[in-house]
């Protein structure tokens, strides 16, 4: 009985490591977290920026910023991507006070897409 607990927990150790080697190698994904926002809450008529880290597992793949003030697409964009820095800079639009501005990264790798979002009233 002893050598049968024996050979099972070889065995359930053995598969667990050709897991762990197989997902490794496996495609891996992207991963976004949001560093910093300035200023916070956004001000109408001020410069903003949303920067993030963004993580490409195994190989770098694209980002896109979009930005959406009140419902409406905001098209004057500026994205920068500097090792796994990417910034999101604009200008938020004068008389957007007390609208809603919606602030999206998205993150592609293989056809795979990874998205975060930031929405806040603007002051």
């Amino acid at each position: 009985m002893i050598s049968w607990l024996a050979a099972l927990a070889a065995a359930t150790l053995a598969a667990a490591s050709i897991g762990a080697s197989s997902a490794q190698g496996a495609p891996g994904g992207v991963r976004i977290d949001v560093l910093s926002v300035t200023p916070s809450p956004p001000r109408a008529g001020r410069p903003f920026a949303l920067v993030a880290r963004v993580e490409f597992a195994p190989a770098p793949g694209s980002i896109r910023c979009s930005v959406w003030v009140g419902g409406m697409r905001f098209r004057s964009i500026r994205l920068t991507w500097e090792s796994s820095i990417a910034r999101c800079y604009f200008r938020v639009p004068a008389g957007s006070r007390g609208k809603r501005l919606t602030v999206g990264l998205a993150a592609t790798l293989d056809g795979s897409v990874t998205r975060t979002a930031l929405t806040v009233r603007v002051s």
